[in-house]
């Protein structure tokens, strides 16, 4: 381990669900420095322009709403101008090295609080002497607590509730413990964060798990250069192993996309999860164009090297590209 620490950059500000993802990795590692990054763009190019940064960490899906489609179009934007190089050489070999590389995986369980900026001495009851609530959060927890919004202002008819968007949800306390200070006695600013952002502001949780559907996961990538040779102490784990690969197809060729997953069974591995982002190699590029994203399991004991597997893969598809094989975590398999 560096003397120096480690320097870990996340989707920002300090407080947010992917600020807890950041904690999880790397609690257990002294002297860590985590850096707010105030969009996933920059998150991707502090990373391989800072040699001082060590490893990002990004969102990369939700267990209900699907692809955090910024962070799979990164990746995709990383691929595909080496691609047209590529197109452009006589090399034969079509794997293309990507400069940054997936080293772990994080998993963060969405539960909403809501939270006040003043103590409250019958919590959820006191709102009852207060004439206006307004609540602030991220503009995407809205349809994810709208049953318990709803079950308030029905317990509370002589109460106005206004919603007001905010950047990010650890922003949104940030705003509500500001706005109390200057305003009348009859308003009460609430936010909707994580119980780390309530305790970030030193804010009071009022409610907590008010998510309408309990269960609501983040998954998060570790990224981190792929020259830095300490990215192999995340990889000693006796939980499967995963690889995502990224490849595009003979678009004209019948089965072409078969014809790689085929590979897949053919080598008996087990594909985990498929996606696909559309891409243009230029501005004359068709349209409808796919880069397919696939992950699968290796077993701890393998190989990490498959040069049959990898030979099987390049014969099939147009180009591709190994982002990383790395430990899948225990919090994966969590309910």
């Amino acid at each position: 381990m560096n003397e120096r620490g480690l320097k870990v950059l996340f989707l920002g500000p300090e407080g947010t669900y992917s600020h807890q993802a950041a904690l999880q990795q790397f609690q257990c590692m002294p002297n860590v420095e985590y850096l707010p990054a105030t969009s996933i763009p920059q998150c991707f190019d502090k990373l391989e322009k800072d040699a001082s940064i060590n490893y990002s960490v990004v969102p990369l899906e939700n267990s209900t709403n699907g692809q955090v489609v910024f962070s799979y179009d990164l990746l995709r934007d990383r691929m595909m101008p080496k691609a047209l190089s590529f197109t452009a050489s006589t090399e034969t070999n079509n794997r293309i090295q990507a400069d940054i590389e997936v080293v772990a995986e994080q998993y963060v369980s969405i539960t909403h609080c809501l939270i006040s900026p003043i103590k409250l001495s019958n919590g959820i009851e006191s709102l009852g002497k207060f004439q206006e609530v307004i609540i602030y959060s991220h503009p995407q927890v809205w349809g994810q607590v709208d049953g318990y919004l709803k079950s308030l202002e029905e317990k509370f008819p002589q109460l106005t509730f206004t919603r007001t968007d905010c950047s990010s949800t650890s922003a949104s306390v940030n705003q509500c413990l500001q706005s109390q200070t200057a305003c009348p006695d009859s308003i009460l600013h609430l936010a909707i964060a994580s119980e780390t952002a309530a305790r970030l502001y030193k804010a009071h949780i009022i409610g907590h798990s008010i998510n309408d559907k309990l269960g609501n996961t983040t998954r998060f990538l570790v990224l981190a250069r792929r020259e830095d040779m300490r990215n192999n102490m995340f990889k000693h784990s006796e939980l499967p192993q995963v690889n995502l690969l990224t490849f595009t197809i003979r678009q004209d060729d019948p089965g072409s996309l078969v014809d790689v997953l085929n590979v897949l069974k053919i080598h008996s591995l087990n594909m985990c999860s498929i996606s696909s982002r559309p891409f243009h190699l230029n501005e004359d590029d068709r349209n409808w164009r796919y880069l397919f994203f696939i992950e699968y399991y290796t077993d701890k004991n393998a190989p990490e090297d498959n040069e049959t597997f990898y030979k099987d893969i390049s014969e099939k598809s147009k180009q591709w590209c190994l982002w990383g094989t790395f430990s899948r975590n225990k919090m994966y398999y969590h309910k």
